[in-house]
Formats: C-alpha cells, structure tokens, sequence
C-alpha cells in the first residue's frame, strides 16, 4: 500500500505549491519539496507511487533522486510541461496516471 501517490520536486516553492494545492483538491495524497535531500529522504520513509521532477531541476539532481525511486519501487517522471501551467500538465500528464 502507498503512503504518498506523489511527489514532486521541484526548484521554484510556488510551483511546488500549486501543484501540491491541485492534487491535494482532488483527494490524493502528495508531498512536494524544492529540496533534493529532503526529497531522498521521503523516498526513504514513505511507499511513493509517482515521482514528478521539474524542469529546472539540475542533471545530476535528476539522476539522484531517478536512482533512490528506482531502488524503492517508485516510478519517477521528468516533467514536460511544454508550455502548459502546471494545472494543466498535472490534469493532462499526472492524473491519468495517478487513476490508473
């Protein structure tokens, strides 16, 4: 059973919260951070389903925090929001995926 079905990192805190703000509303169970550390550690501690990592967030980051989801089960994304706000990318992109 998952504790958390996402969690997002990314380097920017509003967008972190608004995509905390929009998950949350739709009843699921989410946890966000700016920080890697931080990040590892709720890999660490909790059964995450998804893992998002934003844009901005640096390479050697990315392989990080790709490699701890590996190792724990979880299925880590890279974000492409193209363009979209990031409502729009969690409705078109996330979503889908959290439903299954």
């Amino acid at each position: 059973m998952h504790t958390v079905d996402l969690l997002v990192v990314g380097r920017g805190q509003n967008v972190v919260d608004t995509a905390i703000a929009y998950i949350d509303g739709l009843g699921y169970r989410i946890l966000g951070t700016t920080l890697d550390e931080e990040a590892l550690d709720i890999l660490d501690r909790e059964q995450v389903r998804f893992l998002v990592i934003g844009g901005g967030v640096e390479t050697e980051s990315r392989k990080r925090l790709t490699a701890k989801a590996d190792e724990r089960g979880t299925t880590a994304v890279a974000a492409k929001r193209a363009g979209r706000d990031v409502e729009q990318y969690l409705a078109d992109e996330v979503v889908p995926a959290l439903r299954g």
